[in-house]
């Protein structure tokens, strides 16, 4: 039995040995490497140093140890540096670096007084500079899932090195290529890590939220534009993105109450003053199909016309397709209001009223109607062929009682 233990011991002994000769091995070639960079550089040295230091990590009992992060490191790094000036499409440097810098990494958590030697913490500052160098190179080459990596790789060298000097903008950058590549598990990971830090910008929940609405995810869409509203009130960016946020969702009120705060600071815009009439248009349209013909509805109307107005004062700003959404918009607007009035003095009106009244309601709904020709005629000045033009005109005319316009308009619906 004693023998047995004996043997044993001998045998992990040597083990050992055998694995602690890798080390040795690795040293030996990558110095004999070095040697060589005066004149021509031996690849196959660091080749051999990479050979024994990858063995030398596989087991268990040496890949821990301080000399065999710091060689792995050192030989990767060396071998990186090589392939980058002589590339090989066989060999990504990339890969190379990756290593270098996961095992300085290693290096700094399990053994930081030999990462803080100065050899080699100016080992981690080369490794810093190189990979901010590949990384911004992978992102100008559009590889955004390398640099998404590499980004990542140099804040987290950065606070190893520097833990009271976060870095900000690698982390960022890193989010940017990760939204970039379309990575959803980074984009999670690292919007997670810049908001649990407070290292958010502006811009990171723009992207946040673009990413949230490309997956439809209306969950975390809100999430996203409700945190980012908090912490920026007055940006008018996110206000603007919160905005279509609830038009898409189809939650009018609070487009307008956005839309309203929008204007306030941007009166002459004939976009935004377009938009906001037609929310309120929509509201009162679905009122009056609903049959609610009262004060409340009207109110929506008068809304509605006051900032259609204000938008066609300002209709020089548009571009002719906005010009055109505008113009009809107004026309479709006083079409409407004129059957809402009709349809309102008349559910007023009591069964004896009606042979005196009913004549003066209906004149009075036609010169509603009748307003909305001017704009109508200019929307189709832009777009002469468009059937909803075509058919608001023709809808306009019979309702005016102008039999000969109506017919005419009626043919060109049917292509006569």
């Amino acid at each position: 039995m004693r023998y047995f233990i004996s043997l044993s011991l001998v045998f992990f002994s040597l083990t050992i040995f055998a694995q602690k000769k890798n080390i040795n091995a690795a040293w030996r070639a990558f110095t004999d490497y070095q040697s060589t960079l005066n004149d021509k550089p031996e690849l196959k040295y660091l080749l051999k140093a990479k050979e024994s230091i990858d063995l030398a990590y596989q087991n268990p009992e040496t890949k821990e140890d301080s000399r065999t992060l710091t060689y792995q490191s050192q030989i990767y790094y060396e071998l990186y540096k090589f392939y980058d000036k002589n590339s090989d499409p066989t060999t990504p440097s990339i890969q190379f670096l990756n290593t270098a810098n996961q095992s300085f990494q290693t290096l700094k958590e399990k053994h930081p007084k030999v990462a803080a030697t100065p050899e080699l913490n100016n080992l981690g500052i080369f490794l810093l500079n190189s990979t901010n160098e590949q990384a911004i190179k992978s992102f100008n080459s559009k590889s955004y899932k390398d640099a998404t990596d590499l980004f990542l790789q140099h804040y987290n060298l950065q606070n190893a090195l520097f833990s009271n000097k976060p870095d900000t903008s690698g982390l960022f950058n890193a989010f940017v290529c990760a939204y970039k590549a379309n990575i959803p598990e980074k984009v999670e990971s690292i919007s997670a890590m810049l908001i649990q830090n407070n290292f958010t910008n502006i811009k990171t929940y723009q992207l946040l939220y673009s990413y949230y609405q490309h997956n439809k995810d209306t969950v975390n869409q809100l999430k996203t534009l409700s945190t980012a509203r908090k912490k920026y009130p007055d940006d008018m960016n996110l206000l603007n993105l919160e905005t279509d946020y609830f038009i898409s969702t189809k939650n009018y009120p609070k487009a307008i109450s956005n839309l309203e705060q929008i204007i306030q600071k941007d009166s002459a815009n004939a976009m935004l003053l377009m938009t906001l009439g037609n929310l309120y248009d929509n509201l009162a349209n679905q009122r009056m199909n609903t049959k609610q013909y009262n004060d409340s509805t009207e109110k929506l109307f008068n809304k509605t016309e006051l900032y259609y107005m204000r938008a066609v004062n300002h209709k020089n700003k548009l571009d002719n397709e906005n010009a055109f959404t505008l113009l009809y918009s107004v026309g479709a607007y006083y079409t409407n209001y004129g059957l809402f009035y009709y349809n309102r003095k008349m559910t007023e009106l009591k069964i004896t009223e009606m042979s005196q009244k009913q004549k003066p309601i209906e004149e009075k709904r036609k010169e509603y109607n009748q307003k909305a020709l001017p704009y109508l005629k200019e929307a189709e000045a832009i777009k002469p062929d468009d059937n909803t033009i075509i058919t608001a005109l023709y809808r306009v005319y019979a309702l005016i009682g102008d039999v000969k316009n109506a017919e005419i308009y009626k043919n060109k619906m049917l292509k006569k």
